[in-house]
């Protein structure tokens, strides 16, 4: 698929999981980048702060994409980072199954009204079938209490590449749903923009850059917005989406 054919997608896909069941690994594999941004993190080998990036999908839509940590120490920025979440991607690995942060994780996505899920069954190359197949009616059995029940449950190998472009089509065809719900829900809606901010920080010659999930909206190139709560009012004076330039931004994107 050429890059003229792709279509900018104002969905947020968001990690969830247990610490070392393999969500940084997973979206390496899907996307050819690590979202580890921090040295720390990749000594280490666990994630501590937000990660983010684009994800293109089979039908030619680039959805923006937020990796969070799974260990229980940083479940303050799980929480930031799954706030805007459209669709969750619930990380399990096949040879340990629902884990505690597993099913935080999951209280969390509900709390915050997220409805649409996809459960990656990572490492199944570590896995022998049963022990594949006790991990599967494990997280069945998990989620038939939740709002999740019955989502898709697909095994996948960050290391062989095993089940991922079923993992991609399963996740295109939630993105693709959701994408249609919310723009039936947001149309004429009048609602102000917010835009949450997961971080801030400034770049010489720039100035103040934040990140987040905008939710109603759209905001503009020179539109004045104020920040709560010190009531600082400013202009948006540039952003990007998936990381590429942009004018105008939609309900749900990530800017």
């Amino acid at each position: 698929m050429t890059a003229s054919e792709l279509v900018e997608c104002p969905v947020v896909v968001g990690t969830a999981g247990h610490v070392d069941h393999g969500k940084s690994a997973l979206i390496e594999a899907l996307t050819g980048k690590n979202p580890d941004r921090l040295e720390v993190e990749r000594r280490r080998g666990m994630t501590t702060e937000l990660g983010f990036g684009e994800l293109e999908l089979p039908g030619g839509k680039i959805v923006g994409l937020v990796d969070v940590p799974g260990h229980a120490h940083y479940l303050r920025a799980m929480v930031q980072g799954a706030t805007g979440v459209d669709v969750a991607l619930l990380v399990v690995s096949a040879v340990e199954g629902v884990m505690p942060q597993t099913r935080e994780h999951v209280r969390v996505l509900e709390l915050l009204g997220v409805t649409r899920m996809v459960v990656a069954l990572t490492m199944r190359d570590l896995a022998d079938d049963e022990i594949a197949t006790l991990a599967e009616l494990d997280v069945e059995a998990f989620l038939d209490g939740t709002v999740f029940a019955g989502a898709l449950i697909v095994p996948v190998s960050s290391k062989t590449g095993e089940g991922l472009d079923e993992l991609l089509t399963a996740l295109d065809n939630a993105v693709c749903s959701c994408w249609s719900d919310r723009l039936e829900a947001t149309t004429g809606s009048g609602a102000a923009p917010r835009l949450p901010i997961d971080r801030c920080f400034s770049i010489r010659g720039i100035g103040t850059v934040v990140t987040g999930t905008l939710h109603d909206g759209p905001v503009s190139v020179g539109d004045e917005l104020v920040a709560l709560p010190s009531q600082t009012r400013c202009r948006v004076r540039g952003g990007r989406f998936t990381g590429i330039p942009s004018a105008r931004f939609p309900a749900s994107a990530s800017p």
